[in-house]
């Protein structure tokens, strides 16, 4: 029904939503961004609310702009332009869940936020 929206299938080698991703690689922005982009069940993030491409994929390349596979599992749901894609069959609901054989992923971004933090006090 809607057009394809390009995404990852699997979080990259530095996805901070991974457990095993050093956090204090990435910035206040990043955080910034990850905060704006972020709902949960009964404050939904707004459709104008960014939603967040893979930091990997850079613009002029064959993967310009991919959507985050770890912020698609674990934020995507609560996000109500991701949960339209998927009404519009413009990105598969099995997008929005982590699949057998994936790394594991904070569950939140309040966890992830912790996370960092004592990752920027104990570096």
């Amino acid at each position: 029904m809607g057009e394809a929206r390009d995404h990852r299938n699997y979080p990259c080698v530095r996805c901070p939503w991974r457990r095993d991703v050093d956090l204090a690689e990435f910035s206040d922005g990043d955080m910034e961004t990850l905060r704006r982009a972020n709902g949960r069940s009964g404050a939904e993030a707004p459709r104008d609310a960014p939603v967040v491409a893979c930091h990997l994929d850079k613009p002029g390349t064959s993967h310009a702009y991919r959507w985050c596979a770890g912020w698609l599992a674990v934020a995507g749901p609560y996000h109500l332009s991701i949960r339209l894609a998927v009404l519009f069959e413009s990105l598969p609901g099995g997008a929005l869940a982590p699949r057998p054989g994936w790394p594991r992923l904070y569950a939140s971004l309040e966890e992830l936020l912790k996370a960092r933090a004592r990752q920027l006090h104990e570096g």
